[in-house]
């Protein structure tokens, strides 16, 4: 619910106008992530925004990501950061941490 507030956020963004929107998605290609791409995609639509849609898959989400933004020469990412607890991020990192680290354009993180 997060992940679709900011899209909706956007998608009423007078400074975003115009520009085109990748919507792309990491991980299992399932009917719920198609699902919850065609709910963003629509609101976007209803906009008048242009979207492409992706679900890519890939372990190492932080380099699937830069690699789908280095091949369609996009120059703004914005994504949304989630929560885990301490332990997880301990564990396994955080997705958003890595972004931050290695991005090579600007990034801008909804929450």
């Amino acid at each position: 619910e997060t992940a679709f507030r900011s899209i909706e956020l956007l998608a009423g963004t007078p400074v975003f106008q115009g520009m085109p929107f990748h919507l792309v998605m990491v991980g299992q290609d399932t009917d719920e992530k198609r699902g919850q791409m065609a709910r963003a995609r629509d609101v976007l639509a209803a906009q008048k925004l242009e979207v492409t849609q992706a679900i890519r898959q890939g372990a190492d989400v932080e380099k699937t990501l830069h690699e789908y933004q280095t091949e369609h020469d996009i120059d703004l990412l914005i994504m949304g950061a989630y929560g885990h607890s301490r332990i997880r991020r301990f564990l396994v990192g955080s997705t958003t941490t890595r972004m931050l680290e290695t991005a090579k354009k600007p990034l801008v993180i909804l929450r």
